[in-house]
């Protein structure tokens, strides 16, 4: 039987993780920006609908469910949201929470984040622009001031120093949502047609794995549990959504002009008469919660 070397694992599950971060969606303010820019055009008023509690934000509201469920979440709790985006999950947790604060490293996010919970009437928030991994949580007063850290397709959590400093946000409980597979459609039509590749790199699942790994293999005990959500939607063909989808499908070295204008001129060819693509997704969330004072 091999001798298992904990170090030795712990340090490959890290590689595995920044190996697959190059495959990933661009993380600067400019292309996060643009995508807030889009999702406020495409998704705003779905996410508003009911006062929040439409179909699109499904997924949302049964991460609270499960938090609350979980003694996690409740009128006494402090959030913080790391990547918040344009503040769907502050939004709601400050439905039950004492104070939710979103960072996010894109200003348009922060400011639609500011709109939304104005509009859902959530009023114990506030919001930071900064990019996190150059964030000193000491200076801002953010060092383990908070009941709950929580993350949702956050880049900036990961690796060594982003997983170190998302602790270190905390005085107890940690909550991280990662893709651990992913089917879109739309997306996928493209990377094959267009590029001759049948998979995404950044939906494989591997961020979950090497997290949970990483979680394991240093003492903590993650809590592991699930979310399948199916959607489709009308998208209006765009240069910005070639270069959004670009950002999705091809790894950094690749998105290049050309390319993103090979996948413009393909939307335009594959649009409908009033010049919209059909996109239907599925994925499956998973979703990590551990409490930094428990370990084995």
């Amino acid at each position: 039987m091999s001798e298992f070397h904990k170090d030795r694992e712990l340090d490959h599950m890290f590689e595995l993780q920044g190996n697959n971060r190059s495959g990933c969606p661009d993380h600067t303010a400019d292309i996060w920006d643009k995508r807030m820019k889009n999702w406020k055009q495409n998704f705003w008023t779905a996410n508003l609908k009911d006062n929040g509690s439409g179909k699109s934000m499904a997924r949302v509201r049964e991460t609270a469910a499960y938090l609350k469920q979980a003694g996690v979440l409740g009128p006494d709790t402090d959030v913080i949201d790391i990547g918040c985006g344009p503040g769907r999950f502050v939004s709601e947790f400050a439905r039950t929470a004492h104070m939710v604060v979103g960072v996010d490293i894109s200003p348009r996010a922060i400011e639609y984040a500011r709109l939304f919970t104005k509009e859902t009437g959530q009023m114990n928030t506030g919001f930071l622009v900064s990019d996190f991994l150059s964030l000193d949580l000491e200076s801002a007063g953010l060092k383990n001031i908070y009941d709950l850290a929580f993350c949702s397709l956050s880049p900036a959590v990961s690796g060594r120093e982003g997983l170190s400093r998302f602790m270190g946000l905390t005085r107890s409980w940690c909550c991280m949502n990662s893709i651990v597979s992913g089917r879109h459609e739309l997306h996928q039509r493209i990377a094959r047609e267009v590029f001759h590749k049948e998979t995404l790199e950044s939906w494989n699942g591997q961020h979950f794995y090497t997290t949970f790994n990483i979680l394991l293999l240093s003492g903590y005990q993650p809590v592991t549990s699930y979310y399948r959500q199916a959607k489709e939607n009308e998208r209006p063909v765009s240069r910005e959504f070639a270069e959004i989808s670009a950002s999705i499908i091809l790894p950094e070295k690749e998105r290049t002009n050309g390319n993103i204008d090979k996948i413009y001129r393909w939307m335009e060819m594959h649009a409908d008469t009033e010049g919209n693509l059909h996109e239907r997704s599925l994925f499956t969330y998973g979703r990590l919660l551990w409490n930094i004072h428990q370990t084995y």
